[in-house]
């Protein structure tokens, strides 16, 4: 088995490979159970990554084998004046929603094609991002069916903490959380 290799890409390394990472993303969501889900579409992934990209900290890693593009992870800082957390403020404690802009890295899409799935991408993906963040602590969601990723997600360290939603007709995500340095005091 041959590895993949990776590649790290910033906000303008990333808008010049929007349209690879929406193809990429739309093949990934063609099947249950996102197939159909208005969240899913093409276009809204094309709107939440330019969001994405204009963000604090934004980084995106690639897994490519042999010219292909096997799958993508992204993410970013939250910044302090974030309101990530908004409807779930009245949920969890302050000094979990608290943010600072180099507290929490939010992992926003974990993707990797069919053809290239049972061989540690995602791990090797989630991981290698992770590695080179600064912040305490990582933020990732996932459908609470979303199998195997929810159980994979937990056996990498990640703990749920509430669930939410992003759009009012959207679907209900599990938010995970997982510590990635010692809190300076």
């Amino acid at each position: 088995m041959r590895s993949v290799t990776l590649r790290r890409r910033d906000a303008e390394e990333t808008r010049a490979v929007l349209d690879d990472a929406v193809r990429v993303h739309g093949e990934v969501h063609a099947e249950p159970p996102f197939r159909g889900v208005d969240y899913y579409s093409d276009e809204r992934f094309r709107d939440r990554l330019a969001i994405a990209v204009r963000q604090p900290g934004f980084g995106l890693l690639a897994a490519e084998d042999d010219g292909e593009t096997a799958g993508y992870l992204y993410g970013f800082a939250l910044a302090p004046y974030t309101r990530w957390w908004s409807p779930l403020k009245d949920l969890l404690p302050a000094e979990t929603t608290a943010e600072t802009g180099v507290r929490t890295v939010f992992i926003q899409e974990i993707m990797v094609r069919k053809r290239w799935r049972g061989r540690g991408i995602a791990r090797t993906l989630h991981d290698e991002f992770l590695s080179g963040r600064t912040e305490e602590r990582g933020l990732m969601c996932v459908e609470p069916g979303n199998e195997p990723a929810r159980s994979a997600y937990l056996r990498w360290g990640w703990t749920p903490v509430a669930t939410t939603t992003f759009a009012a007709a959207g679907p209900a995500f599990d938010c995970l959380l997982k510590p990635l340095r010692r809190v300076r005091v």
